[in-house]
């Protein structure tokens, strides 16, 4: 006699299975890897290593064939994803759906304080994030539609293949430094230039990132998001502040590289405004012989956007670099500013304060 339970139970798991949400097939052999590098406008890829980084965070949507809602890939919270030589993936195996109608979006991103405030298929924010000195919040190019590891960025850590996941740099970063003109003169004059303390105060500290995106309609394929940049929270301002000091400043006369003040800053991004100024307080020894000299300390007060031709605003991606020149025989004060990405580098002509 047929065992009829046997039949019916078999019956009864073929139809719960038809009816999950997810795909039942046995898993694929294609595991979900991520193929990472970091990049700014004009320039080449790098590697998250270049600036220490082993991991950033990622969340996926995936959308199943027969299955009206989106599902997380990854789940609610997203999936931490480790540079495990020579891969980056996820902490367990993820495997790509079978079917070639199934796909997954992928958001990610980098922040060592956590999560954005929300995020979404089409939706990155950060609300009210207050901006550590040494902070690097980074998003990635959405990566759409993908159902499979694409062997791309063969350069980029060793890795060959994954899901393209190329980073912004979402702050901006500052370096101060400094050198003397000249420290010697030809009737045998002498000077010695110290910087004794450099701040700078009237800059936002806290604000908001809006990132927008849309479906593209296209398979595999990334897509950057849309932003208008960071919203400052008024009444945020912070004091940077120089630390170390003092410093004895070399000569740019002689061929000297300047000394750094401030190096690497992360600040909010945002328009130099009139409230942002630089104050400087710096000493000179003159010495006119071996036993008669004169020191004198003064210091200065600038506003950063009161030259001519100078940077209108702390942009995202950047570093921007003030080097200041002193002239101990004038007593005049240079600026040298210059901006640049994280890779490419512009020069700035000398701003002078009388």
């Amino acid at each position: 006699m047929k065992n009829w339970s046997y039949i019916l139970l078999a019956a009864v798991l073929a139809f719960l299975s038809g009816c999950a949400k997810v795909e039942t097939a046995p898993a694929p052999a294609a595991q979900v890897s991520f193929s990472v590098g970091s990049y700014s406008a004009r320039t080449k890829v790098s590697s998250l290593g270049d600036e220490g980084i082993a991991s950033f965070r990622s969340r996926g949507f995936l959308h199943a064939t027969g299955v009206d809602e989106t599902q997380d890939f990854f789940g609610a919270e997203g999936e931490t994803i480790t540079y495990q030589a020579p891969e980056w993936l996820p902490s367990h195996p993820y495997y790509w759906p079978k079917d070639d109608a199934s796909y997954v979006n992928f958001v990610s991103w980098y922040d060592p304080a956590g999560n954005p405030t929300s995020l979404s298929e089409t939706s990155l924010k950060w609300t009210e994030r207050a901006i550590a000195p040494t902070d690097n919040i980074m998003y990635a190019d959405e990566a759409w539609r993908f159902n499979g590891n694409k062997q791309v960025y063969t350069a980029v850590s060793g890795v060959s293949e994954g899901v393209p996941t190329l980073f912004h740099h979402a702050l901006a970063r500052l370096n101060f430094t400094a050198i003397a003109k000249q420290l010697s003169a030809t009737d045998g004059t002498t000077w010695e230039v110290q910087v004794d303390a450099i701040t700078v105060n009237g800059a936002f500290g806290t604000g908001t990132l809006t990132l927008t995106n849309s479906d593209p309609g296209t398979a595999e394929t990334t897509k950057a998001w849309t932003t208008t940049g960071w919203t400052a929270k008024a009444g945020s301002q912070v004091t940077i502040q120089a630390t170390g000091g003092p410093w004895t400043l070399t000569s740019r006369e002689a061929g000297q590289d300047p000394v750094a003040l401030i190096s690497n800053y992360t600040v909010l991004p945002q328009t130099v405004t009139d409230n942002i100024a630089l104050t400087i307080a710096y000493s000179v020894t003159t010495r006119y012989s071996a036993s008669e000299y004169i020191k004198e300390s003064t210091s200065a007060t600038v506003k950063l956007n009161s030259f001519v031709s100078t940077i209108d605003a702390w942009e995202m991606n950047k570093i921007i670099t003030y080097n200041i020149v002193i002239d101990p025989a004038t007593d005049t004060i240079k600026f040298d500013p210059e901006m640049r990405n994280w890779e490419d580098i512009s020069s700035v002509p000398d701003l002078v304060i009388e």
